[in-house]
């Protein structure tokens, strides 16, 4: 909290807060600009929709941490969505359909689901049994 009170630069965090509890206290003690939370840890989709809702309620906008693929979709069904975090860890080698970006900004899927589908053929290579 000393960081954002004091230091005059935007604060993003939350990716490993894993409750509304942790969100709602990082929230209300204004420890932050940009609340993060990665829906694979702290409780998945419901979860970083509520906090998404917690941050607009506070004026704050919805970003994410991580788990870029699903991650686009919830963005894209927030009002005050801002950043979609992207990481490159190779993961797209084994999806069908990798995030696309167009000008800086990532395109949403409009396919079903959480619009993941693995590419098995990639996959095999890496099959345990």
């Amino acid at each position: 909290m000393e960081a954002a009170s004091h230091g005059g630069i935007p604060i993003a965090a939350g990716e490993n807060l894993h409750t509304l509890a942790e969100f709602t206290a990082l929230i209300s003690a204004r420890g932050v600009d940009f609340p993060e939370p990665d829906l694979t840890t702290c409780g998945g989709i419901t979860l970083c929709m509520k906090i998404a809702a917690l941050a607009q309620a506070h004026g704050l906008p919805g970003t994410s941490h991580g788990a870029h693929d699903v991650h686009v979709h919830l963005l894209a069904a927030v009002p005050n969505a801002a950043y979609l975090e992207v990481h490159a860890f190779g993961l797209e080698r084994f999806t069908a359909a990798p995030l696309q970006m167009s000008d800086g900004m990532a395109i949403a899927p409009d396919r079903p689901g959480h619009g993941i589908d693995l590419d098995w053929d990639a996959l095999k290579a890496h099959r345990v049994g």
